[in-house]
């Protein structure tokens, strides 16, 4: 149900206080008037503007207005506006936490699927690459010089891992790779 909206002219005015008074057109009772009540507007009143708004009485009998427009001044937003432009944050803001979910998902995703980006964390003397097949899921090591070791990548986040010694790969439950 729309608001009934009446209709007056704008005869007091105190700028500096941001308030005046209304003279309703149906001759009632004058009319309170706040600027917080103008939120749209595009300019500050002036006395003899043509105000519509919805009246409320207050418990001690005065009439304030509220929801208060001046007439033939544009308005930055109006009432439905400020509805939609809200409405339309929400949605960009669900629209880019759908976004950020999928993208997380699809990093995990990928993460449980290929090797990390991290690819490794060794001391300097530790060169012996502890790598799980991964057609049989066996742990081979490999060592410098071998044929698969400078294409074997390390992924930690797999269980993979970097040895010192070759006794410490075998001591760790690693097989020396056959190539």
């Amino acid at each position: 149900m729309k608001p009934v909206l009446s209709k007056g002219k704008l005869i007091t005015w105190k700028d500096d206080k941001g308030f005046g008074f209304i003279k309703p057109d149906d001759g009632s009772k004058e009319v309170f008037l706040h600027i917080s009540t103008l939120k749209g507007a595009s300019r500050r009143p002036k006395l003899g503007d043509i105000v519509l708004y919805e009246q409320v009485a207050e418990v001690s009998g005065k009439v304030r207005a509220t929801r208060a427009l001046i007439q033939g001044v544009a308005s930055r937003t109006l009432p439905t506006q400020r509805r939609t432009k809200r409405r339309g944050l929400l949605e960009t803001f669900v629209s880019f936490a759908i976004l950020a979910a999928i993208a997380l998902f699809t990093i995990d995703f990928s993460r449980s699927r290929s090797s990390s980006s991290i690819t490794s964390f060794k001391k300097p003397e530790c060169i012996i690459k502890g790598n799980i097949s991964i057609k049989t899921g066996n742990k081979l090591y490999h060592l410098p010089g071998m044929e698969d070791y400078e294409s074997t990548v390390i992924d930690l986040a797999q269980g993979e891992m970097w040895f010192c010694t070759e006794s410490e790969a075998i001591a760790n439950g690693w097989r020396k790779a056959p190539r």
